[in-house]
């Protein structure tokens, strides 16, 4: 799939070009058949577009919750263990004994004896021997931008941080008099977050309309992030549902957003990042190379033993992960598809449509294929952005780089606290109720603890009471919560279907 394109907000939200009655063919056209079998779905290099099939009742679908059968939920232990430690689903699996989600480079065909998954060729195989030049990317990434804009009905809706990716945007855009930039801050005082403050420089420089948008208010949105999500994917991207909510009302009917998603891993900024370990010998390394933060879980307080076999699968099926770069870079942002699928599905959700130009094949082999020296630190950008007068590391901007978002939110709206006894099917309940008390009014001194360590006067204590073992337990508690939360929901789908099987 050269592009991705998602519908407006409604019964067909979830689908793709070519989707017809729940099935998808590629490039737009109708569902197509191989002999007696119908292609339902075929994945592209990256697998950008999630999309959940299991083979015993042969349901699929990009939405996960459709695909589940409620009522004969059981867990899979390695696909259970995995989120856990990740935040979302990888290697193929789901928490969910038999739903999958469907791998790169893959199509799924519906048959007379159910659904079968083909393996198609790996484009990317034949790029790692090839090098690119920044001006073609900057040409192809140009002509792809200022397409799918040229497509839109409406406006032209860039989500600007004032980051690399959303700044290669704003600047490719030709007609930069339908774009529309927002933005929202992250520190105590949003306008003098790095974002904000970046954003506006950005806008004030390509003669953008710019505005700032007020977000806090996430934890209402639980219930709809579970209707997106399910339990493929960690919570903590409710504040972004709550921008594209607060923004979708400022900007016509049919706008098109366009996002940056994966810019960062094709440009360059996590080559440094996936060489931590120089050589990948024990399949735990992949934690350490391909996990996005550490908005997760921990499988070690899981009810079942982990055995890692995914990695150790995708270890020998991809010898060269264990000492080179480019693979690891590609094999990592396929590992996090199910994650940051939210940055362009979002938008379908409030009703506008959305493109991700760096998923298409083309402008992501040029990105990636680029001499190390002009990816390393992104200096290819830095020097265009230099030449197009928005350098603005060099800028002397002042902000407040202190992100308090997850703390403000925690405190504005709290958590519901999870119930140890439901999920001691999958974890133990010492670790759930260590998670309420901490992502709780319990977690108030550890915030106190965080930003007594920003104080000048009191970072030396801070750091020494942390190398003496004291640490922040808030946020990796609210991780935990957030992404215990997901697999709660879905236990509670689970008994109330058995009840109602059961009075019927």
């Amino acid at each position: 799939m050269s592009e991705i394109r998602q519908s407006p907000a409604g019964p067909d939200r979830d689908r793709t070009p070519g989707e017809v009655a729940g099935a998808a063919a590629p490039g737009g056209a109708a569902a197509a058949t191989a002999g007696a079998e119908t292609v339902v779905f075929e994945s592209d290099w990256l697998g950008s577009v999630p999309f959940f099939y299991d083979l015993r009742s042969g349901r699929a679908g990009h939405d996960i919750n459709a695909v589940i059968d409620p009522a004969e939920v059981e867990f899979d232990p390695e696909g259970l263990n995995d989120y856990l430690d990740f935040g979302y689903s990888v290697f193929g699996r789901t928490p969910v004994r038999g739903v999958h989600v469907l791998r790169h480079s893959s199509r799924l065909l519906r048959g007379p004896d159910g659904l079968r998954v083909e393996a198609l060729d790996d484009p990317t195989l034949s790029w790692f021997d090839r090098e690119s030049t920044v001006d073609e990317v900057v040409e192809t990434a140009g002509a792809a931008v200022n397409a799918a804009a040229a497509a839109s009905r409406g406006d032209v809706v860039v989500p600007t941080s004032g980051g690399y990716d959303s700044r290669f945007i704003d600047l490719l855009l030709a007609d930069r008099s339908r774009v529309r930039a927002f933005t929202y801050g992250t520190a105590d005082r949003p306008e003098l977050s790095p974002d904000v403050v970046k954003a506006a420089e950005v806008a004030r420089r390509l003669g953008l309309d710019w505005r700032q948008i007020a977000i806090g208010d996430f934890h209402r949105l639980f219930d709809e992030w579970d209707a997106l999500f399910g339990p493929a994917v960690h919570a903590h991207g409710m504040y972004q549902l709550e921008f594209y909510r607060a923004l979708a009302p400022l900007v016509a009917p049919g706008s098109l957003v366009i996002s940056g998603a994966f810019g960062d891993s094709l440009a360059g900024v996590d080559d440094g990042m996936v060489m931590k370990v120089p050589v990948l010998d024990d399949p735990d390394d992949l934690l350490t190379v391909f996990r996005y933060g550490a908005m997760c879980g921990d499988s070690s307080q899981s009810v079942f033993p982990r055995r890692r076999d995914g990695w150790r699968r995708l270890l020998d099926e991809d010898p060269r992960l264990r000492t080179e770069m480019l693979p690891r870079v590609v094999w990592m942002l396929r590992e996090q598809t199910t994650f940051f699928s939210y940055m362009y599905r979002l938008p379908a959700a409030v009703g506008l449509e959305s493109r991700a130009p760096f998923v298409d094949p083309g402008l992501a082999r040029l990105m990636l294929t680029l001499p190390p020296g002009l990816r390393r630190e992104r200096a290819w950008q830095r020097e265009l952005f230099a030449a197009h007068g928005v350098d603005l590391e060099r800028a002397g901007l002042s902000y407040d780089w202190r992100n308090t978002l997850n703390l403000r939110a925690m405190r504005r709206v709290p958590l519901e606290p999870l119930d140890p006894v439901l999920l001691r099917e999958v974890v133990r309940p010492d670790y759930v109720r260590w998670a309420n008390r901490h992502a709780g009014r319990y977690g108030l001194p550890w915030e106190a603890f965080v930003r007594l360590g920003w104080q000048r006067g009191f970072r030396r204590l801070v750091k020494a009471l942390r190398a003496a073992g004291v640490d922040d337990q808030r946020l990796p508690a609210y991780f935990a919560y957030l992404t215990l939360r997901p697999l709660q929901k879905l236990i509670e789908r689970r008994d109330r279907a058995r009840r109602a099987e059961a009075v019927s």
